[in-house]
């Protein structure tokens, strides 16, 4: 009896960290989407907001869940006995490492953060670890930037030669909308499914072929995802925003690089970062609508620095949660 309450206890508390762990995603991925939106005014500022909900609710629907399925499943397996303590623990160190990185006034990822962290529970409380989609997710992870760099220069050189210059305003707005529209798509497919990753685990939704989305649990993710971004929008989306300069294109080529790589990398289920692609995909359209001299360096460079510290960060510190606690 104290062993099924103790359980219960649990999932209780996991079902309570699934939606915190959404109003958190929503302060930090969901207002850097909507701040990039605000810069180049595609639309009004609540019609991004709630395009952008919609598809965090009806995406995984509609796309899949091949990314919650290898965040749920694929790297460590939260479907094993003590998985579902292992995945709060995993919660708690994802929240550390961004009210630290925060606290120190440094960028951080969501999707890094809970990535190293599953990968460090896994490890120090002994779980069963998959090495390969380790590795796999890694490496996507580190190329996912550079190959958005490199996709927003072509996406900004193909946008400067083939627009009439005379058509310019009236097709501007269309295309940030296409690409704003792109952006929300690969959100929901890639980055979002951490969050219905930890409500799988929470609400028992793992199936043997992978995690199930249902429409109850994706309407609940969303509404805490909409208050977690009003609540975040003027904080953390402000530092998109001071990157670099404004240009007309430079929010279309941008949003279409980023989201092709992160529909790219959702196609083989390995979670990415939308807002760091994005910031990749900003300084690679930079350099070839303006000139890299444009691009505010230091900036960049404490957004991009997140690669190297928030996943490392991550793995150790859940590692040690997970020795200690194991």
């Amino acid at each position: 009896m104290a062993q099924n309450k103790g359980v219960q206890n649990t999932g209780a508390l996991l079902i309570i960290a699934a939606f915190a762990f959404a109003l958190i995603t929503g302060a930090n991925d969901g207002a850097s989407l909507i701040a990039l939106n605000l810069g180049s005014r595609a639309m009004r500022p609540l019609t991004a907001l709630l395009i952008l909900t919609c598809a965090v609710a009806f995406g995984p629907l509609i796309l899949g869940t091949a990314v919650a399925s290898t965040l749920a499943i694929g790297l460590t397996r939260f479907s094993a006995s003590g998985g579902s303590d292992a995945l709060l623990l995993a919660l708690i160190v994802t929240v550390a490492v961004m009210a630290v990185w925060s606290r120190l006034g440094l960028p951080s990822s969501v999707t890094q953060a809970l990535t190293g962290a599953i990968i460090g529970i896994g490890i120090g409380r002994g779980l069963p670890v998959d090495s390969a989609a380790v590795i796999r997710v890694l490496v996507i992870l580190a190329l996912a930037p550079i190959a958005a760099g490199l996709l927003g220069m072509v996406a900004a050189l193909l946008l400067e030669r083939t627009r009439p210059a005379h058509s310019m305003r009236r097709h501007l707005g269309r295309l940030q909308a296409a690409s704003f529209g792109a952006q929300c798509a690969g959100y929901a497919a890639n980055d979002a499914q951490k969050m219905v990753a930890v409500a799988a685990v929470a609400f028992g939704l793992i199936r043997a072929n992978g995690v199930e989305a249902i429409l109850p649990v994706q309407l609940l993710i969303a509404g805490a995802f909409f208050i977690g971004t009003c609540i975040g929008v003027a904080g953390l989306g402000g530092r998109i925003t001071k990157l670099l300069p404004a240009h007309p294109l430079q929010p279309v080529s941008a949003g279409f690089a980023s989201a092709s790589v992160v529909l790219g990398s959702a196609l083989v289920g390995s979670p990415v970062s939308m807002a760091q692609a994005q910031t990749s995909a900003l300084v690679g359209s930079e350099t070839v609508l303006e000139s890299y001299r444009r691009v505010r360096w230091e900036q960049a460079g404490r957004i991009l620095s997140v690669w190297f510290t928030t996943l490392p960060t991550a793995i150790a510190a859940a590692a040690l949660v997970g020795l200690a606690t194991r």
